[in-house]
Parts: C-alpha cells; structure tokens; sequence
C-alpha cells in the first residue's frame, strides 16, 4: 500500500480560487492512487510536527495548486508554500509539483532559490506547471517540467464548453484588492451600462470592502464568499462571468458561462496566451471592454493532452 502525502494549498488559505484548483487536482490525482493511504498538510501553513512525519512516512509528496513558484528565496518572507529548515530533510528529492504556476515575472531565479528546489523536488519524476515561467524556475532548478496548464482547464481538452456567443442579460465580476488599480472603477461602471444585473463574488474577504471603496452597492448583489454559493448562482442564473480573479473566471465555464479574464499578471495572460482562455489587458478596459462584451468571446482552447497524459502516465 502506497502513502501519498498532499500539499494542499487551500488549507489555511483565504483564497477560495485555491479551493478551485485543489478540487480539480485532487480529481484527477487521486484515481491513480486507489489503494494508498492518502494524507494531508498544508501549504500556507507549512508541514508542522505531525505533517513532518506524515511526509516522512511517504512514498511520494505531491504540491496541489497555485501560484507556489517562486524565483526568490521562498524561505524569507511569508509564501503559499511554507518551507522550514526541519522540513526539507522530510521532503528531500520527494515532492511532485502539480499545477504549479510562478507567482510572479522575474527576470532571474535566485542561486539560493534554485537550490532549495533542486533540494525538495523529485528528480525521478516531471513536474506539472501551469505556464512557461513556472517551467523556466523548474528547469533553472535542474528538475523536468512539463507545462500542462492548469488542470482546471483539463476537462475541455476533448472540446471545449458550449458557451453562447451573444452577451447574457446579467454579468457576475470580481476584484483583487491587493492589485488595485483605477480601471476597476472603470471596469464596474462599463458593466452597469452593458447588462441589465450585476453580482459580485468575493474570492477574498478584503475584495468586498474594495468593492464598496470603489462604487455604491446597492444595485449589485452580493454573492456568499463562498464557492458552493458562487457555483449555485452560476448554475441558475444566465450571466456573464468576467474580473481579475483568474479561476473565478474558469469555474464559468463549469456552468457553460462566457467568460472574459481580466488580465493582471503573468498568470492569466500566460494562460491566455497559451490555451486561448479568453483574456483581456486591464490597461485595455476603457477602450476596448465595452466592445468585448457586446461582440461574440470565441472560446477556442488550444490544451496539451500529451503533456497531461505524460504527467499522469507516471503514476498508472
């Protein structure tokens, strides 16, 4: 009997886009293993005493989710993947990274960065990143990566979701406060004059009080900040989904939604770029959103079944 050791990332984590992909991670991962002991610790927190044995005892440490790549010394500062000195001799040569992206661009990957990874990361097996700046850190750190986007996105490699081309009568959005910018404002009031109904879902608890920073409310319903109500207003209302929130946008096309991504780092516009995922620049709201939204989106997804499939082929 295997033990498989889970780095979850949506533990202690106050970013319900985290729940979003661990779910899909977990979907595809755990098949493979149905006859291991499964354990679990989190990412944001780090390991602690009883996840350091757990690791210890396991055949294989797999990292779920998110943006866990880091090209600076990762031990410094507060980060989704907390690792301490009394953690890497546990999870030395033994973790698999799965849809991992870079947090962030950069234009070098630290010597010291570099080394941790090519510590942690198992050398026996390939890494899934999410984009091509997750696989430069991994490369840089001596290991294989194989960019399989993220697998949020797998479940339309065989065709993509039957999304309707003209615009709905109500639109559901989102914000990032801790990348604030003056063309959120923008954003909201273009939505006001494009749909008849506006709602909003807040991924994170401090997105709502920006929100209300940034215009009334009192015409916008405000969604439970929580993904079983996100997923029940997508469900049952004909809307639009659009906002900074990257996976906020994807978990639309669970319920078949027209999506438009507000591109505000290189995680969605590396998605984008690469898959198809429909995206627009937030430098690009004021003249060009209006337009986006009235016009047809295509969702024409370009996705890597070989890089998946030589993923998950280690492990059958």
């Amino acid at each position: 009997m295997k033990h498989v050791h889970l780095i979850d990332t949506s533990i202690a984590s106050d970013n319900l886009g985290d729940e979003i992909i661990v779910e899909e991670c977990r979907s595809h991962l755990l098949p493979l293993f149905p006859d291991a002991y499964i354990s679990t610790s989190s990412g944001h927190d780090g390991l602690g005493p009883w996840g350091r044995d757990l690791a210890g005892q396991a055949d294989v440490v797999f990292l779920l989710g998110t943006n866990a790549l880091s090209a600076r010394d990762q031990t410094k500062r507060r980060f989704v993947w907390t690792v301490t000195k009394d953690d890497i001799p546990v999870l030395k040569n033994k973790v698999v990274l799965f849809g991992v992206g870079a947090n962030r661009d950069f234009d070098k990957v630290d010597r010291t960065q570099a080394k941790l990874l090519s510590t942690l990361l198992s050398s026996s097996h390939g890494h899934a990143v999410r984009d091509s700046l997750g696989g430069q850190i991994i490369r840089t750190a001596g290991r294989k990566a194989i960019n399989t986007t993220c697998p949020t996105l797998w479940r339309y490699i065989d065709k993509s979701p039957p999304v309707p081309s003209e615009p709905a009568p109500s639109v559901c959005f989102t914000l990032t406060k801790h990348k604030a910018n003056s063309n959120d404002a923008a954003m909201i009031e273009i939505l006001r004059n494009s749909y008849e109904n506006l709602a909003f879902w807040p991924q994170q608890p401090r997105d709502l009080p920006y929100l209300q920073e940034l215009t009334r409310t009192s015409d916008i319903e405000i969604l439970p900040p929580s993904l079983q109500a996100y997923d029940a207003h997508l469900a049952k209302t004909d809307t639009d989904v659009t906002g900074t929130r990257l996976h906020g946008c994807i978990r639309g096309l669970k319920h078949n939604r027209r999506v438009l991504v507000v591109s505000i780092d290189n995680r969605a516009r590396e998605i984008g770029s690469e898959t198809g995922l429909p995206t627009i620049a937030r430098e690009d709201i004021p003249a060009n959103l209006a337009e986006r939204i009235k016009g047809p989106i295509p969702l024409s997804m370009t996705l890597p079944r070989a890089a998946k499939e030589d993923f998950l082929g280690q492990f059958r």
